[in-house]
């Protein structure tokens, strides 16, 4: 929380754990398809578990990327270390850090052999879909800064289902105001949780000034937030409880294609999208349809628009990383503790990546992140 140099104090990392267990998971899961033979009888079947698995370790592997190597910066990425790249099943193959682009060539290798195999949408929201595919691609390729090729997957991802949830038609006086493990909710094409949000998502008090940038009309205030003891908090989870999901849903899509529109000079596309976007997030009548005439600098309204409605999704962070080292959306992150103020700079690169875990350290002989 305060950027400190030991943020372990001798403990484990379950967000680290967590993950390898699951890439070993897919690594035991794609050994053995190599020994099953596909045939007529079986293509179906045998072509989801292998993209299943593919998809669930591209995943891991890039929110470890998130994490515990620095942002993707295409002209250092070939230089800076990422994370382990564990494609064996084998413990006792030891660790080695690969670098940032070969981290990030990985998860694109892996959900682009993922796409072919997988069903367009899937008739549960636990199992990956071309749709789910398209959707990591495009924030992973943002994350690159590779703004046409998130755009290309934006679209594909849009293609197959571009339905966006009204917000004028959820009841928003319930405790969550959408659908059970997100079935029926148009918007998430998968459910994945945030498990250790369920302990303490009564407790988190939103940001004031977060709460002041939302307009008259603008229902996502009280689709999002309720009131409790005086504060805000935070109930606008698309898993429809008490558990965020990190992953993307169609309203990040559509920021998405509109930030590419946008960074790549399609200007009335970029407006296209974004209004598209906050018509189903105001009352009836209440949304004023940006212009280039009434809007002064449109990646702004963008920019400011993720913040907006990706609250609680898993990825501020990230974003926090790959526009820092642009100085017109550059953030001082400022935390106060007591009469202690703490300071996170746009500069202070090191700081936004975490230390590899300790015990990984020991075992493994890996280089650690500076501190």
């Amino acid at each position: 929380y305060v950027w400190a140099k030991d943020i372990y104090e001798g403990q484990q990392c379950p967000g680290w754990n967590n993950a390898y267990q699951k890439i070993l998971y897919a690594n035991m899961v794609l050994e053995s398809m190599t020994k099953l033979e596909r045939n007529q009888k079986n293509e179906v079947q045998w072509n989801r578990i292998k993209g299943t698995a593919l998809f669930w370790r591209a995943w891991q592997f890039f929110q470890l990327a998130q994490i515990f190597c620095d942002d993707y910066q295409k002209q250092t990425a070939k230089q800076k270390m990422g994370i382990p790249i564990r494609l064996s099943s084998d413990i006792n193959q030891p660790n080695r850090r690969a670098s940032i682009e070969d981290t990030y060539k990985q998860i694109v290798q892996d959900l682009t052999e993922a796409v072919s195999l997988l069903p367009a949408i899937s008739e549960e929201k636990t199992r990956p879909s071309k749709q789910a595919v398209h959707a990591l691609l495009a924030r992973t390729y943002l994350q690159m800064k590779e703004y046409a090729l998130a755009k290309e997957q934006a679209e594909k991802c849009l293609a197959i289902s571009d339905v966006l949830i009204a917000y004028s038609e959820v009841n928003r006086s319930l405790n969550f105001p959408f659908p059970l493990y997100a079935r029926g909710n148009t918007e998430q094409p998968l459910l994945d949780a945030m498990i250790r949000t369920q302990t303490f998502a009564s407790f988190l008090k939103i940001d004031t000034t977060l709460l002041r940038s939302y307009e008259a009309g603008d229902l996502r205030v009280a689709t999002y937030f309720s009131v409790s003891n005086g504060y805000y908090v935070f109930k606008g989870t698309y898993n429809g409880y008490a558990t965020y999901n990190p992953f993307p849903a169609l309203d990040e899509i559509y920021l998405i294609s509109a930030e590419c529109n946008e960074r790549l000079e399609n200007h009335e596309d970029a407006l296209k999208d974004l209004n598209h976007l906050l018509i189903h997030r105001y009352q009836k009548g209440a949304y004023q349809t940006k212009t280039m005439e009434n809007t002064k600098n449109i990646l702004t309204e963008i920019l400011n628009e993720r913040r907006k409605s990706l609250i609680f999704r898993g990825v501020r962070w990230s974003d926090l990383r790959r526009l820092r080292t642009e100085a017109a959306y550059a953030k001082t992150i400022v935390r106060v503790l007591g009469n202690k103020r703490y300071e996170l700079s746009p500069l202070q690169e090191h700081l936004y990546t975490w230390p590899i875990p300790d015990n990984v350290i020991n075992l493994g002989g890996i280089a650690q992140n500076v501190r």
